[in-house]
């Protein structure tokens, strides 16, 4: 504790930590200031002094071309002289001398010499006597003899030209005239002076260098020539192989200097010299040293500046931090209900325009989120407490109508009465093994199954040749009767019957009634078990096939009832649908009995505990709406939770709407957000459409409208901006909802928003204008904008009007248009003004009021061009 004690004592402020770091900081800063101003400054002048060498060696090259492209000129012009030829023709040696004496001091050229055709001397400027010499071996000459033209290097008794071959002709050859250039101290001069570098020219006649043009004066002359002579590595690879060596190491010379040796090549490309650029680091670093003494002295200025005002600095900056950390302790301990901030200007945290006050605003805004998101769990925790229980009664599918219809009746005579001798754990597991084979029947051959009364089953078959389903129905249900006493009793009727949802109890039943109903049960008394029993009007769909097949059937009249029926056996029933059976499209095809049907019971009014498609497991029924009802299932391919809603199939009867359905339902798959419920899958179970969705116990906001009129402020902000965020979602992958309501907005336990229901949803952007039919409406009225109740082009606009509504609804508890008739609503929204929601809310901020305004604009144009901006703006207000 001691030890304790006396550390806490010698420590440190903050204050001062932040002085002596501000202060070390500095100070490393200029210091590294410094260090790196001296790197760049050496890399710089060596940069400088190579860039010197380089454009030095592009000046030599661009020099001996330009000296070459002279010499073939001069060359040309002596060739086109007459006279020239007259005189090379006679041989007039006298006479060619005058004349290149004579052009020679116009034409600049240091040396020419006129050449017959086998190489030997006519006449030579530099050498008079020289005539009849054989210049054949030279190089130049015998580049020019087999080229007819020639240039390079030539090297006359220690000295360096740049020399030129040109043949000379009358109607045939008369010889060669070679001109040439000095390689002197004037051309390096001039070279030094486009380049900037120094240069030497050096000949190296028997492995001696001997310099015969400079820029340098005599003692770095005598220098560079004495260090050329000890390197004779370097030597061999520039005389020997003619390679060009940069960055030359010539130290000993005196002076630093950098330095660039290229080989000065002869006709045949055989160096004869070579030369060297040369450029001083010293002159070049001249200037850099200057600057970095003004560095370093402003250096230190610096730190001494630094060191007196961060003491300062630092305990102005850690007054706001203090109160900043008291408002963090405060809210960790739970306490939201405070700002840091004070209005710009002022000397609070958030008024400052630094990171000091961005930093405030910052944590204001958290606190903010953090009041909006603990309003909202207390708000929708208290009225999740009132929240019912999912029901676990059935659903009724359907609408009432009057229909064409076979109906199918079993009877189980297995089970019309209890055995003594056996317990009714096995009798029930039994009946529902049966139960489970015959509906498989039933499905199998497309039939419906619409009741279980007792022992008895209750079956519907529809559409094209349902005669011929509902007898393999019966073949497959009769499969092993011939052994079984108390096989089944089949019986088939056809008619018009009512069906469709019945009003009673708490969520209502489904009936069927009419008199093929009543039929199926005076038919029943008057057969016995494993046989199948056809009313007239069955019979005369299936008279044609029994015809076809050779069969006569005999009508009977009943003991019971006094109507006509007739009677198939099970050997003839059996016989009628096994194999390759006569009676075409009765036979089941091979293979496929009961264990390849769905297991799946075909009631339109589905049970919880129910298995659908082999895959969903029906635990309860969340709720009934105009498009079907939604169940809660357990989806055991992925053991999780899911909500199932099944869709009327009387709604989507229509191939093409149900096509259409499905490719909305792929665009809605397509977003995931946390803000947006997840839609998983889209199928067909027995003709009965369903769209797989995420699983969310909640409430709707609907349900909070309902129970509290309005929205709390800081609750309905937060709902709001995640509605918001979860449309942005939707519209970024091109989806546009078209049904926004408090209806599709539920909210988690914890106050999370999931925006759902994409049931009608379509893409923003569509190939083909006009999807939706004319004159059709979809969605809500109250929530419409006007150009969807006029059945015009929609975009992503609609969906922020719509929002808009949403909006005005949670923050005054009211729509911002109504009327006793939904024509007369529409046509205020085509054409009225919103009323003020100060109207029902008189302290609503009136920011807030300008952005739900904004949202109900008549015209799309005047709205928020995107939902990004309207979650923007309602980010820009604070609980």
């Amino acid at each position: 504790m001691t030890d304790t004690g006396t550390s806490r004592g010698f420590s440190l402020s903050l204050a001062t930590r932040i002085f002596l770091v501000t202060s070390l900081l500095v100070a490393l800063a200029v210091g590294g200031a410094v260090a790196v101003t001296y790197w760049l400054t050496q890399r710089t002048a060596h940069r400088a002094a190579e860039k010197a060498l380089e454009s030095s060696s592009s000046v030599q090259a661009a020099f001996q071309g330009e000296r070459y492209e002279r010499l073939r000129l001069i060359s040309r012009l002596f060739a086109a002289d007459p006279a020239v030829a007259a005189y090379v023709e006679k041989r007039d040696t006298g006479s060619v001398l005058d004349l290149l004496s004579e052009r020679g001091k116009d034409l600049g050229f240091d040396f020419a010499i006129f050449l017959d055709p086998e190489g030997k001397v006519i006449a030579r400027t530099d050498k008079p006597r020289a005539v009849g010499q054989d210049l054949s071996r030279r190089t130049l000459i015998q580049k020019a003899l087999a080229d007819f033209e020639a240039a390079g290097v030539w090297q006359e008794e220690g000295n360096l030209y740049y020399a030129v071959a040109q043949p000379l002709s009358k109607g045939s050859l008369l010889g060669f005239l070679v001109t040439g250039f000095a390689i002197n101290d004037l051309s390096a001069l001039e070279v030094k002076k486009i380049s900037g570098a120094d240069v030497a020219y050096v000949a190296d006649p028997d492995g001696q260098p001997r310099v015969v043009a400079t820029t340098l004066g005599r003692p770095l002359t005598e220098s560079l020539l004495a260090v050329l002579k000890t390197r004779k590595q370097m030597m061999d690879k520039l005389m020997g192989r003619g390679q060009l060596i940069p960055r030359a190491d010539l130290s000993d010379s005196g002076e630093p200097w950098i330095s660039l040796l290229s080989p000065l090549l002869d006709a045949s490309g055989k160096p004869v010299g070579f030369s060297v650029a040369l450029a001083s680091l010293d002159k070049e670093l001249a200037d850099f040293h200057q600057i970095e003494t003004a560095l370093l002295l402003a250096g230190l200025i610096s730190i001494l500046l630094a060191s007196l005002l961060s003491f300062g600095l630092a305990r102005r900056t850690l007054a706001p931090v203090r109160r900043l950390v008291a408002a963090a302790e405060a809210a960790r301990q739970g306490d939201y209900d405070q700002k840091v901030g004070a209005p710009a200007g002022t000397h609070g945290a958030a008024g400052r325009t630094d990171e000091v006050g961005q930093l405030g605003r910052a944590f204001d805004d958290l606190l903010s989120d953090l009041r909006e998101k603990r309003d909202m769990e207390v708000y929708v925790g208290e009225l999740s407490k009132s929240l019912p229980e999912p029901r676990e009664g059935r659903a009724v599918l359907g609408h009432p109508q009057v229909k064409e219809v076979l109906l199918l009746a079993v009877e189980l005579h297995g089970y019309g009465a209890l055995r003594p001798e056996s317990g009714p754990e096995p009798m029930l597991d039994r009946f529902g093994a049966e139960l489970a084979r015959v509906s498989a029947a039933i499905t199998g051959a497309r039939g419906h199954l619409e009741a279980v009364l007792g022992h008895r089953l209750l079956a519907r078959f529809d559409g094209e040749r349902r005669a011929v389903r509902a007898l393999t129905a019966s073949a497959e249900i009769l499969k092993n009767a011939a052994e079984d006493p108390e096989a089944p009793l089949v019986v088939l009727a056809a008619g018009r019957v009512a069906l469709g949802p019945v009003p009673f109890g708490e969520q209502g039943e489904r009936g069927i009634v009419g008199g093929p109903v009543a039929q199926l049960d005076s038919l029943g008394r008057e057969a016995t078990a494993g046989e199948v029993v056809l009313s007239r009007e069955v019979y005369d769909e299936l008279k044609g096939n029994f015809e076809q097949a050779g069969y006569q059937l005999a009508p009977r009249r009943g003991l019971v009832t006094p109507q006509m029926l007739y009677v198939l056996s099970t050997a003839m029933v059996q016989r009628l649908t096994a194999g390759r059976s006569a009676i075409a499209g009765i036979a089941t095809p091979e293979g496929k009995g009961v264990e390849a049907a769905s297991a799946l019971s075909t009631l339109s009014g589905i049970e919880p505990g129910a298995i659908m498609a082999r895959r969903f497991e029906i635990l309860s029924v969340l709720g009934a709406g105009g498009m079907g009802v939604v169940y809660k299932a357990r989806d055991r391919e992925l053991d999780d939770l899911v909500a199932l809603k099944m869709l009327k199939r009387e709604l989507w009867g229509d191939r093409t709407q149900l096509e259409r359905l499905k490719s909305e339902i792929k665009l809605a798959r397509k977003i995931t957000h946390p803000n947006v419920l997840r839609t998983f899958d889209f199928g067909e179970i027995d003709g009965i459409p369903y769209i797989s969705m995420e699983y969310v116990r909640g409430v709707t906001l609907r349900y909070l409208l309902d129970q509290t009129h309005r929205l709390p402020y800081s609750a309905g902000l937060r709902l709001g901006k995640q509605l918001c965020a979860g449309l942005g979602a939707a519209h970024a992958v091109g989806v546009m909802h078209r049904d926004i309501k408090p209806e599709n907005l539920i909210l988690t336990p914890a106050g999370n928003a999931k925006l759902m229901d994409f049931g009608i949803a379509r893409p923003i952007e569509r190939l083909t204008p006009g999807q939706t039919q004319a004159g059709f409406i979809v969605g809500t009225p109250q929530y419409l904008s006007p150009e969807q109740l006029q059945g015009g082009e929609v975009d992503a606009r609609a969906d922020i009007y719509s929002t808009g509504i949403v909006l005005y609804e949670i923050f005054t508890g009211e729509l911002p248009f109504s009327a006793p008739t939904a024509m007369e609503l529409m046509l205020k929204h085509i054409k009225e003004p919103p009323r003020a929601p100060r109207s029902h809310w008189a302290e609503i901020p009136e920011r807030l009021e300008q952005i739900i305004l904004r949202c109900l604009e008549k015209e799309p144009g005047k709205r928020y061009p995107t939902v990004l901006e309207l979650q923007h703006d309602l980010e820009g207000l604070s609980a």
